[in-house]
């Protein structure tokens, strides 16, 4: 393999990540069924119209109230909303920096202002840092993109705007959907199981 670019998944590899408790923080606010609240998370709607960019912060706070019938505050339904978000080791930001020296090291992850604004804030608790930019050559956010993985689309849009070639990539992800897509262009993919899993890289590429 000739890899020039790394390009990394956030939640559940670079940022800890508990995907059940923003479900369960909803179910716990409205009564709802968790795995009711659960499903819609992969289905067409609200949550991944607002992973697009297609609605913005205080129209999915207003979507959820109406969804759940309820008269959630803002601050409960963005604490629900971050609730599956976990804690940003130092050592995978700075293991990306350290990658930079021989690769190009992009961001591609399915994500949405308030969780942006929420890792930002654990990134500059954590470093001297007030961003994630700081540690990569660039980010892709579907929310700004108004697409998102698996999609085709969003991969050929990385790889446009990057001008880099599919198979000179490496794709790391914890979703092997989100895998299979990239792999459909020739992007080498790394199924990542654990987020310590990407220090591996020094050997793998």
């Amino acid at each position: 393999m000739n890899i020039k670019t790394i390009i990394f998944d956030l939640g559940g590899v670079i940022i800890d990540l508990d995907f059940k408790r923003t479900p369960k923080a909803f179910s716990q606010l409205t009564g709802w069924p968790f795995d009711d609240i659960f499903k819609l998370y992969f289905e067409p709607g609200l949550f991944q119209n607002y992973e697009k960019g297609l609605i913005k912060d205080q129209e999915l706070r207003s979507g959820i109230n109406d969804l759940f019938g309820a008269q959630l505050s803002d601050t409960q339904i963005d604490e629900a909303w971050c609730a599956m978000l976990g804690f940003v080791p130092k050592a995978r930001l700075d293991f990306m920096n350290e990658l930079r020296k021989n690769y190009q090291v992009l961001v591609l992850s399915n994500t949405n202002a308030i969780h942006v604004a929420a890792f930002n804030q654990t990134i500059k608790e954590v470093s001297a840092e007030n961003s994630l930019e700081a540690f990569v050559d660039k980010v892709y956010f579907s929310h700004e993109m108004g697409m998102r993985k698996p999609d085709l689309e969003i991969y050929e849009e990385l790889l446009k705007q990057s001008n880099i070639k599919a198979e000179e990539c490496m794709f790391l992800d914890d979703t092997q959907h989100n895998l299979d897509g990239a792999a459909q262009l020739g992007i080498h993919t790394m199924h990542i199981t654990h987020p310590d899993q990407i220090f591996n890289l020094a050997t793998d590429v």
